[in-house]
């Protein structure tokens, strides 16, 4: 079909943002019937490519203010911030789809045009940043030597179908983070995760109980840092800061 100025996908470009995705995710499964699914899909696309641009313009602000991304645990690594689409960006979405059944079209879209993102480390004038909740989201795992991302999620879904948990309660989830407690190398919950299969638009994070494009929206309008552990005694950054890494960031 054509994306018109009358279509969800001309809307969005519009800036009615959150209103289409609230008539998007109305829509339920529906939204991938031949009536809707290429213009929903165009949303999706058009989505992850805004997402890209804020994930660049934050990296390069957070460099330059001499950020050291490092990994979460005692060994504190150095680590990229941002890991392009591989090669097999899209097989492993095909993949997925045939493992798990459908995946929500953000999540594919994501995968597809955006890539892993890695927001952990120790800015300079933040000590208490990786105590924020730091954005990561990460489905290709690219930045961990050996690879072997499938053989990843088929041992986390062999896992989900021998446990007792009712299925209803806890679904399996595709896993994209640590969650914030991890993420400051503190022993805490469960990681963050889209609910699959789910034939929708936009995912559902689970632990977060929020849809994925609502989190990603949170995260980049705190430049990076939606959170705040208080109970491990978090401090605000010095005023402006969180302000000065969101300036200007899309609104996906």
């Amino acid at each position: 079909m054509m994306h018109g100025v009358g279509s969800y996908s001309g809307r969005y470009e519009r800036g009615e943002r959150d209103e289409v995705w609230r008539e998007l995710r109305a829509l339920g499964p529906r939204a991938l019937d031949d009536t809707h699914r290429a213009d929903a899909e165009a949303v999706a696309h058009a989505m992850a490519l805004r997402a890209r641009h804020n994930v660049e313009v934050l990296i390069s602000r957070l460099s330059e203010a001499g950020l050291d991304f490092r990994s979460n645990d005692d060994d504190r690594l150095s680590r990229p911030a941002h890991v392009l689409p591989t090669s097999d960006a899209s097989a492993l979405v095909d993949w997925m789809e045939q493992a798990f059944g459908p995946i929500p079209l953000t999540v594919a879209a994501w995968i597809r045009e955006v890539g892993d993102v890695w927001l952990v480390g120790d800015h300079p004038d933040w000590p208490d940043s990786d105590l924020a909740d730091p954005l990561v989201v990460e489905f290709e795992f690219s930045a961990y030597r050996g690879g072997g991302v499938r053989d990843h999620y088929r041992a986390e879904h062999e896992s989900w179908l021998e446990a007792d948990d009712d299925a209803e309660d806890f679904p399996f989830q595709i896993h994209f983070a640590p969650d914030d407690l991890h993420k400051a190398n503190i022993s805490g919950g469960a990681p963050y995760g889209i609910r699959v299969p789910d034939p929708a638009v936009d995912g559902r994070c689970v632990v977060l109980r929020r849809h994925f494009v609502d989190y990603l929206n949170e995260a980049f309008a705190a430049g990076g840092f939606p959170g705040g552990l208080l109970s491990e005694g978090y401090r605000e950054p010095s005023p402006g800061l969180r302000e000065s890494l969101a300036e200007d960031l899309l609104r996906l």
